[in-house]
């Protein structure tokens, strides 16, 4: 019977099915390093979301959660599990990009008086604010006797208004047992990191799924598309 219904529809089903929040997976779980034909990456299983506009795993944290107060959060942490590096191997992180915010309807620049902190392994300070990032680099961690790594960093942002998601991106490298470069591996891919900032469950998730889904042009692209498709399928059929 399906093959009766036109493709343009068949198309415009599967799509409405793949952007709706009911078959989205959900952003759980920290960031997990491992080394894949000598790159780093860092969700190996393919369990974690993918930002549509570009490509980036998405993690979540929650600012105000048990740990640190209400403008700090020690989640997602970095997980490694044993065997994923050598021995005093160390993993560092760069922040890349700019602090981003949910306004409720779309994501821009974040206030101008909003930073967000990250504190490395050393006690040293990384700054993601709309204009940019101050001090990028920071270390995570080395690995310990079997390779593993489990370590959670800070986060924090300066101030707890506005309430929002605020989005920031990082990118994995690594040095060796000694901190020296070359890195023994290829850098990661970027990914991004979601932070609740006093929003209910819902309104967060709207924030995270936002990013998974085309803008309301790309969706218009996709539509003149399968227009395009029903019409052409239409004539072939005529001509047959």
């Amino acid at each position: 019977m399906l093959r009766h219904v036109p493709i343009a529809i068949r198309l415009a089903v599967v799509l409405i099915l793949v952007s709706s929040p009911q078959v989205l997976a959900q952003t759980h779980g920290d960031v997990e390093p491992s080394v894949i034909q000598g790159r780093l990456v860092v969700d190996e299983s393919n369990s974690v979301p993918v930002a549509f506009s570009t490509g980036y795993k998405i993690f979540e944290g929650n600012l105000g959660d048990l740990y640190g107060g209400s403008l700090k959060t020690n989640d997602p942490g970095f997980v490694a599990a044993s065997g994923s590096f050598l021995s005093g191997e160390q993993l560092w992180y760069q922040a890349i990009g700019k602090l981003n915010f949910w306004n409720g309807t779309s994501w821009v620049a974040a206030p101008d008086n909003i930073s967000l902190k990250l504190e490395d392994a050393l006690g040293s300070d990384t700054l993601i604010t709309a204009a940019g990032v101050i001090n990028p680099l920071g270390v995570i961690d080395a690995a310990d006797s079997s390779g593993g790594i489990h370590r959670h960093l800070d986060f924090s942002i300066s101030d707890s208004n506005p309430a929002g998601s605020y989005l920031a991106t990082l990118q994995l490298s690594s040095r060796d047992a000694s901190g020296n470069l070359p890195s023994p591996y290829l850098d990661s891919d970027p990914f991004h990191i979601v932070f609740n900032q006093g929003l209910s469950v819902p309104a967060f998730e709207a924030s995270t799924i936002a990013l998974t889904v085309p803008e309301p042009e790309t969706y218009a692209m996709f539509l003149a598309g399968l227009a395009l498709m029903g019409y052409t399928a239409r004539r072939r059929g005529r001509r047959d």
